[in-house]
């Protein structure tokens, strides 16, 4: 066994790059990679955590998680907003069943239920726009992709049901995300979390009561979950679910709006390949069809440019696990207790991968070269092996929808050309207002 560590990056007395791993990841890692390679040590506080970068460390962290690599421990901080036994706060079996009883929600039979709600919210929100004006475009995104979520979720009649409080309550669970800070400090933000996401609950726990009292024929996601049962036979208990529904929704927009926020700023950047996403939509989207989902998979170019997005501006620029055991990788011994790092911001812009990294190149998703697929976790932006997002279909299909309707009926416009990214966002979108004017085609 070795016992040489993997080289630490200076930092500051006590604090370790905790300040900057929080101000800039991204500056952070770049930094360690410049000087150590895809290896390397960094401290936040006291606590050691192992850096990683590049698709074949992305493999070893991707295949031991739930091995030598544990994600409950890091996780905690979701336990205040959906329980500590939901999801990746919950221990492997756990998780496991609950990823089972999820499955049958993501099935191809229920996208086109879903496409409809993804269709009839984008609309609802283009006929109260106007001729012409402008929006923020991540305030309008995150509101939208919420109501799609929502409406997917919990059923097609839930603005009616729930309202505008709905988004507002979700917006006061996410501001309760905390890395590095204990949770449970008595602190506004902390005591906002807390009441939205007891109101939450009720909501929500009003409608599943209502379901089980009244069984009819749903296509939703909520369905799915009611219907549902462990291996053992046995029913998931009322409030897993709610807080099931609670997580799912949040994932949902809270991702989604970011990359999509990225993408069409990405898209208006770049005018030349945004006349050839346009022209497909016209030819695969004539004015007075119907959007569906055979048609959203013949719009490459789009898939194109969001994968671009997904490469250039993920959503979640590194993941983390706790260290359940020791490891030995590229010639270093890491402990049981520290913390593993995936870069995968960082991975996503190697030269040896992908050429010319830094420049916007949605083309090299197309069939002629399809750079990604140089190595299995080349492009990581929705995670990888058995954690990889179940959503992800979902939300590529939810951001066709969105652009196709909108490009086809505007004229957009950056009013800032150059919007930077927001530091305190808990994912990665550009900081708002960030305002993007339109007008008829």
């Amino acid at each position: 066994m070795s016992s040489n560590y993997p080289p630490v990056l200076p930092g500051l007395p006590l604090l370790g790059n905790a300040l900057e791993f929080r101000r800039d990841p991204q500056a952070l890692f770049q930094r360690g990679y410049d000087k150590y390679g895809p290896i390397f040590t960094i401290k936040l506080g006291r606590k050691p955590a192992v850096v990683l970068v590049g698709p074949e460390n992305g493999r070893f962290f991707f295949e031991q998680t739930d091995k030598s690599l544990s994600m409950r421990e890091v996780y905690k901080f979701l336990i205040p907003m959906f329980g500590e036994d939901i999801f990746f706060a919950s221990g492997p079996d756990t998780y496991r069943e609950q990823r089972n009883i999820m499955l049958p929600a993501f099935a191809g039979k229920k996208m086109p239920g879903y496409v409809r709600v993804m269709v009839r919210e984008t609309e609802n929100w283009l006929d109260s726009l106007g001729d012409q004006g402008r929006f923020d475009l991540v305030s309008t995104f995150e509101k939208l992709t919420m109501y799609i979520a929502a409406g997917a979720f919990l059923g097609e009649d839930f603005r009616q049901r729930l309202g505008d409080e709905f988004a507002l309550l979700y917006r006061q669970l996410g501001e309760g995300i905390e890395y590095l800070l204990p949770t449970n400090l008595p602190i506004p933000r902390f005591k906002r979390r807390d009441r939205a996401k007891a109101q939450l609950e009720k909501m929500i726990g009003k409608i599943i009561a209502e379901r089980l009292a009244n069984p009819g024929s749903y296509e939703d996601f909520l369905q799915s979950f009611l219907d549902a049962t462990y291996s053992d036979g046995s029913k998931p208990p009322e409030r897993v679910i709610t807080s099931l529904v609670l997580g799912m929704v949040f994932a949902g927009h809270e991702t989604t709006a970011g990359h999509a926020s990225w993408g069409l700023v990405q898209l208006l950047q770049h005018p030349d390949y945004l006349e050839g996403v346009i022209a497909e939509i016209d030819e695969n989207l004539p004015e007075g069809s119907e959007i569906d989902l055979d048609l959203t998979r013949n719009l490459e170019k789009l898939e194109w440019a969001l994968k671009e997005t997904e490469r250039m501006r993920p959503v979640a620029g590194l993941l983390m696990r706790y260290n359940a055991e020791d490891y030995e990788l590229g010639g270093y011994h890491v402990p049981q207790g520290w913390l593993t790092v995936y870069a995968i911001g960082l991975s996503h812009r190697l030269d040896e991968i992908y050429t010319l990294p830094d420049v916007y190149d949605p083309n090299r998703f197309g069939p002629e070269r399809q750079e990604h697929r140089a190595h299995p976790n080349s492009l990581a932006g929705f995670g990888g092996g058995r954690h990889k997002c179940l959503g992800m279909n979902f939300a590529y299909v939810e951001m066709t929808v969105i652009f196709s309707l909108l490009l086809q009926r505007y004229h957009l416009e950056l009013v800032d050309p150059m919007p930077t990214a927001d530091p305190t966002a808990n994912t990665s979108r550009p900081r708002r207002p960030c305002w993007v004017s339109y007008k008829p085609r």
